[in-house]
């Protein structure tokens, strides 16, 4: 077992961190107060060709894999890109990327990876304000008509609809049958902006550079040949989407964790109010030291779970675990990072309470703490499924 990176993962940790760096905290929290989408850091990310690390080189990828695409976004987030510029990695290789380099056709494939890889954006339309985390009780029906599908219904907390030229909508193209939840289920890619689409977006506690929208759906017409894998069997390839942004959340959660350590104890270095810095205090640094035990250990399962993705293997029970150990062990080190600054930590000069605001999140998003737990304890423990 080796775990040393090699030299393209070094490489791309190193150019995260570096690329992050170039941007001042300033301008995120101008993106934060002005609730405004990052376009110029997307642009960079463009430019760069991260979009596309692993997507496959044919297309304009660099043809690496999730685990190189997990290291490359810790290093962003950690650089100083936090989750702001973590997560943007959701609106595009995952969402778009992961989902097509699994399971779409070859002419699905031609047509949008050059495409998503040079900065479009997607969103992903899943969830539904009655059944949420029951996402194979949707009502989101798509009936087909002539050489289209028509989609109606209603999605929630749907992020980056306002700025993505593409959305993947969950929808039932069957039927609910009780005893077969998940037959029926597709995935329907479609264009925005459309008028068949109507977006709603909230005021949120954080992640103001994203909308975050409920999601009207009327009429929204999808071209026949783009639902993604086979009709009615879209379960499947559905997890070859979640267990990335999983993954990824947590990469972006390590890394955010990692950064405000660092902002913590630079701060605890040079903050003397009774004639020695506060960070030669044991009640400081034992916090911050627990924090980064957890944070080390939570990347050790980030890694492991897309390595295991890499592989095409199962990899559900190591992404869940990985998801929920990263956003408790980041949450603690900003809550820290915050108590070392004291007054100044809860002030918008700090950035660390805008950290914690977007951190905050992700004990609840992709999938709630206590949804993670009742998967694991079914999945990894063996015991009775309890909901």
């Amino acid at each position: 077992m080796n775990f040393d990176y090699d030299d393209d993962q070094s490489a791309l940790r190193e150019f995260g961190l570096e690329l992050a760096q170039r941007t001042e905290d300033k301008y995120w929290q101008e993106v934060d107060l002005e609730y405004r989408f990052p376009r110029e850091f997307w642009e960079s990310l463009t430019e760069h060709g991260m979009l596309g690390i692993a997507l496959p080189e044919e297309f304009g990828g660099g043809g690496k894999g999730l685990l190189e695409l997990a290291i490359a976004v810790e290093g962003i987030a950690e650089g100083g890109g936090g989750m702001e510029g973590g997560s943007l990695f959701l609106s595009g290789p995952v969402f778009g990327g992961c989902l097509l380099d699994r399971h779409g056709s070859r002419e699905q494939q031609e047509a949008y990876l050059p495409g998503l890889i040079t900065g479009e954006m997607w969103a992903g339309a899943f969830t539904e304000p009655e059944s949420g985390s029951n996402i194979s009780a949707i009502k989101t029906n798509a009936v087909r008509k002539d050489d289209r599908w028509l989609i109606n219904g209603q999605k929630v907390f749907i992020s980056l609809v306002h700025n993505s030229q593409r959305m993947v909508v969950m929808a039932r193209t069957s039927p609910y049958d009780p005893a077969k939840r998940t037959h029926g289920i597709s995935l329907l890619l479609g264009d925005l902006p459309d008028d068949a689409v109507r977006a709603a977006p909230f005021k949120k506690l954080g992640n103001h550079f994203m909308d975050t929208n409920r999601v009207y759906l009327t009429d929204y017409s999808v071209p026949a040949e783009n639902i993604v894998g086979e009709e009615g069997k879209g379960w499947g390839p559905l997890y070859d989407v979640l267990n990335p942004e999983r993954i990824i959340l947590a990469a972006a959660a390590v890394g955010t964790g990692n950064l405000c350590i660092r902002k913590a104890v630079e701060y605890g270095l040079e903050r003397s109010p009774w004639g020695r810095p506060i960070g030669s205090y044991q009640a400081l640094q034992h916090p911050l030291a627990r924090a980064r035990v957890h944070l080390e250990s939570a990347k050790l399962k980030v890694y492991e779970a897309a390595w295991l993705y890499d592989q095409h293997r199962d990899c559900g029970i190591s992404a869940a675990m990985a998801k929920y150990a990263a956003a408790h062990a980041a949450l603690d080190a900003a809550d820290w990072a915050i108590q070392v600054y004291g007054g100044a930590g809860y002030v918008i000069d700090s950035g660390i309470e805008r950290h914690w605001r977007n951190l905050r999140l992700y004990r609840m998003s992709p999938v709630s703490d206590e949804m993670t737990l009742n998967y694991l304890a079914q999945h990894d423990l063996g015991l009775p499924r309890s909901y």
